[in-house]
């Protein structure tokens, strides 16, 4: 299979041992963002991003994973520009703002207010997700595109499934992406994968529990010993059991 440099993190990613090679790819291309705005590039600096940043801010994950990156002044500086512009838009909602009319006899809740929508819309950017977003839907059209190849079929076949969160998510794109001579083999071959990791690690987890019956205390720990945070990424994409994401 000839390899190319947007194709190699895919197969790479499949080339692991892990629960979901999406999850693997997910979590290489979020820290290359968090790496990217608050590392030694130090990009928070660059007019042009920073616009980005004041425009959409960081969701409650993000914030927290680039507190934890550890660059405290370039958290600082993202944060001073932005309370500037939410300050302005928080004036502005204040000086339009009206008292809600009395609820009727029989009204369950108030329509939303302005302001309310106003919480919610900032609440709903974050740009972090959005460059993850990007990178995670060119590694999907990279997936698909890469299923003609039979050794790359091979790969797939040979991992352990998906993640929930992805296999959801790879089930919606194969909508748009795959080609109508590859829809024989792709649905019953990532259905069945599923169904086997899934099976998989439930026997794991069951294991895992039956370690702790005291007649099972000298018993081996087979491959349960990780089952807590393996069965966790399985259900909902994500590596429980990582530690923070630290700038060198």
């Amino acid at each position: 299979m000839k390899e190319h440099i947007d194709t190699i993190p895919v197969t790479d990613a499949f080339s692991k041992d892990d629960e979901c090679p999406f999850c693997y790819l997910e979590r290489q291309a979020e820290q290359r963002a968090i790496r990217y705005i608050a590392g030694p590039e130090a990009s928070y600096m660059e007019p042009d991003v920073r616009a980005v940043t004041d425009a959409q801010g960081f969701c409650r994950h993000h914030y927290k994973a680039l507190y934890d990156y550890g660059n405290a002044l370039g958290n600082a500086l993202m944060m001073q520009t932005y309370y500037v512009g939410l300050q302005k838009e928080f004036q502005a909602q204040l000086g339009s703002f009206e008292l809600p009319d009395k609820k009727g006899l029989f009204a369950k809740k108030h329509p939303s207010l302005p302001i309310t929508q106003w919480a919610k819309e900032k609440e709903s950017t974050c740009f972090l997700c959005s460059r993850l977003e990007y990178n995670m839907r060119r590694y999907y059209a990279t997936f698909f595109h890469l299923l003609k190849e039979p050794e790359f079929r091979q790969s797939v076949e040979n991992s352990k499934g998906f993640c929930m969160h992805h296999f959801r998510q790879l089930m919606e794109m194969a909508e748009e992406y795959l080609p109508n001579n590859q829809i024989s083999w792709f649905y019953p071959t990532v259905l069945a994968l599923m169904e086997n990791s899934l099976a998989r690690v439930q026997t794991d987890i069951d294991w895992f529990i039956e370690k702790f019956d005291y007649r099972n205390a000298d018993a081996p720990w087979k491959n349960s010993m990780d089952a807590v945070p393996r069965g966790m990424q399985k259900l909902k994409g994500s590596y429980p059991a990582d530690r923070p994401f630290k700038q060198d």
